[in-house]
């Protein structure tokens, strides 16, 4: 896996892991044996850690932002260094573990990335938190608050950046989209975890105990948004085995669907569509042709032209998928691509007729990459009507580039070319005569 990395990545891992090593020598030495509020403090962190929630596409939440931040306000920079070290670092080698198989590198520099990146961001709070004359609780007034509440939000800033960043590097995803999407879709539990760390800090000054009253509450939460994120990943995974059970009817669906995901989330990205448009694209992808569970195994594998009554049956494919999916909230968004991938750009296609810009993007995008996919594939049937059995990319894309402006919107088609030139290291000509 890192071997793969560009060499931009791997600068930018070793950076930030030399980096974190300043705030470790400017405050573990102050503090040369962890008492145990260090050591409790470090063992809740490992467990909030461990059983941390993805509550968006490739963002997670973890309690342990709110001990360590908990730990500064109360105990100082040199605790809150050590409880991160404590913490973290040992659930990052149990969490990172499976990696292994992949190199001792791999392993090593994940595990070091993502324990250094929770230094910096602590080191970050500690700045803000002292510039700013931060103090350990009682707090006496809404001004007294201020330090607390900016240092947390410069520990948020710093882990989205940085987290950013390495995704940009190694995954082509825009470092300012993902920064966008954090903020634009995470400030209420980003909002809650600083609010619910000064409350700790300030409930155990008054009394240790009682920082249950307030630690109880949240992993109730916590549980529960770890109930509500298994229950949507088994309702994705149940749907895509059935999908794949499409394979024992139809050995080319379960293939196909996979590639047009890949393909049209590589699309979706050449257009620079929001983090989370693309996720919703791919969804829909992954699941495209579910609604083929409908149609009869001696159409889906029929030798030859379909008659006209085989065709209509095939065109009930994409209301059969969209009727599985709308009531299902993680698919809703999906459900209306599945319904309208087979719309034409010139009003032609089905199951409605909608036209141009009237067809869903994410519905454009997996038409184009679905016909790609399928004129590339190996189909034994075509040979029966003279044409090849499957089509080289170049010539599957003129194949494709010839129908833009009728059945496929120009701009995907474009995209589309960008990417395949990308893939064959080649440059593909429109028949405009223009260099894509």
């Amino acid at each position: 896996m890192l071997a793969t990395m560009s060499w931009q990545a791997k600068v930018y891992i070793w950076v930030v892991v030399l980096a974190s090593l300043v705030p470790l020598g400017l405050y573990l030495p102050q503090l040369y044996l962890p008492h145990y509020f260090i050591l409790i403090a470090a063992s809740l962190a490992f467990l909030a850690d461990i059983f941390e929630v993805e509550v968006a596409l490739r963002h997670r939440i973890s309690m342990s932002e709110v001990i360590y931040c908990a730990v500064l306000f109360i105990d100082g920079p040199s605790a809150m260094m050590w409880s991160t070290v404590l913490g973290t670092l040992p659930a990052e080698i149990i969490l990172r573990w499976r990696y292994l198989k992949d190199g001792a590198a791999t392993f090593i520099s994940r595990v070091a990335f993502n324990t250094s990146q929770i230094l910096l961001s602590g080191w970050a709070a500690i700045l803000i938190f002292q510039r700013l004359d931060g103090h350990a609780p009682p707090y006496a007034s809404l001004t007294e608050l201020i330090p607390p509440t900016l240092a947390y939000v410069g520990y948020t800033v710093t882990n989205t950046v940085l987290v950013s960043g390495i995704l940009s590097l190694t995954q082509r995803i825009s470092f300012t989209k993902l920064v966008t999407f954090k903020i634009h879709t995470l400030p209420f539990q980003v909002l809650a975890i600083g609010v619910i760390s000064i409350l700790v800090a300030v409930v155990y000054v008054q009394a240790p105990w009682q920082t249950l009253l307030v630690l109880i509450p949240a992993v109730g939460v916590h549980l529960t948004l770890r109930g509500y994120t298994k229950l949507r990943r088994e309702t994705q995974r149940t749907l895509e085995t059935i999908v794949h059970m499409l394979h024992e009817h139809d050995p080319y669906t379960a293939e196909h669907s996979e590639r047009v995901a890949d393909l049209a989330e590589k699309i979706a990205r050449e257009l620079e569509l929001p983090e989370d448009q693309i996720e919703t694209i791919r969804t829909a992808a992954r699941v495209h042709d579910i609604g083929k569970v409908a149609i009869p195994d001696s159409i889906l594998n029929k030798r030859g032209p379909l008659d006209d009554s085989d065709w209509q049956l095939v065109k009930q494919h994409t209301i059969v998928g969209f009727d599985l999916l709308k009531n299902l909230e993680m698919y809703s968004e999906a459900a209306q691509l599945v319904k309208y991938e087979h719309e034409r750009w010139d009003g032609t296609g089905y199951p409605e007729g909608l036209k141009g810009e009237q067809i869903p993007l994410g519905a454009r995008i997996i038409h184009v990459a679905d016909v790609y996919h399928a004129l590339t594939s190996d189909r034994p049937y075509r040979e029966s009507q003279g044409l090849p059995r499957h089509y080289e990319p170049v010539e599957a894309v003129r194949i494709i580039q010839s129908q833009s402006g009728r059945q496929f919107d120009p701009k995907v088609v474009e995209a589309l070319v960008r990417v395949i030139s990308d893939e064959l290291k080649e440059p593909l000509w429109f028949s405009s005569g223009r260099l894509s």
